[in-house]
């Protein structure tokens, strides 16, 4: 009896387990798929462009027959990787961002309340005037805030765009060297200056991301 009942005890906890991590996944998924849907179309074709691209350019150099050609062309494929993982990174920040906050409806609305601040201390007194300054300046901080989040927002996206067509400029780059059959060393060493520019300038943008989030935890 003690065997049968440990036996139903421990099935009911694996099945109690099962569901649980169904439940969280299929939670996770959800909101992931609310935050694609808050993207914009400009930005979601971006990012599948710059994703397509990537996957071509490891695609076509993982092709190539052994020897010094793959060998050189391998070392390129290293910031795609990197681009690609924090694209990830970026899109994530990103549909956070739109799927938590309306920025221009938020930025007009608190213009305007500050507006109305502004005409309401024109007539106010004593401790009404004081209450009235304090929320203005309260505010005023509000909207620096806000056109911080808006300066990222918009770094962010134009990062994208050139992520996508700076990959797109990388994979003609590499059939033009493989279909050629050698490699300039000049033109391939330019090709890995500008990944690496444009990897440490994504590392920037994140960054700023990082202390957008923690302003945002600690206000």
């Amino acid at each position: 009896m003690t065997s049968l009942f440990l036996i139903f005890l421990f099935v009911s906890l694996v099945v109690l387990a099962v569901i649980i991590t169904g439940y969280l996944l299929a939670r996770r998924t959800a909101r992931r798929l609310m935050q694609r849907a808050a993207t914009p179309a400009a930005v979601a074709r971006s990012l599948n462009e710059a994703r397509y691209y990537a996957r071509q350019i490891i695609r076509t150099v993982e092709q190539q027959p052994p020897g010094p050609l793959k060998d050189r062309l391998s070392l390129t494929l290293q910031p795609v990787r990197q681009w690609s993982a924090q694209l990830d990174k970026l899109e994530e920040g990103l549909s956070q961002l739109y799927s938590q906050r309306n920025l221009r409806r938020e930025i007009r609305q608190t213009m305007a309340e500050l507006e109305q601040l502004r005409r309401r201390l024109l007539d106010a007194t004593g401790t009404e005037a004081e209450y009235l300054r304090q929320l203005k300046q309260s505010k005023k901080q509000h909207l620096s805030v806000l056109y911080e989040l808006q300066e990222f927002q918009t770094r962010a996206e134009l990062k994208i765009r050139t992520i996508a067509s700076d990959l797109g400029a990388t994979h003609a780059e590499v059939l033009l060297v493989i279909s050629r059959g050698d490699f300039n060393e000049r033109r391939l060493n330019r090709l890995d200056e500008s990944l690496q520019e444009h990897l440490h300038s994504m590392r920037d943008i994140l960054s700023a991301m990082d202390e957008v989030r923690y302003r945002k935890a600690a206000g």
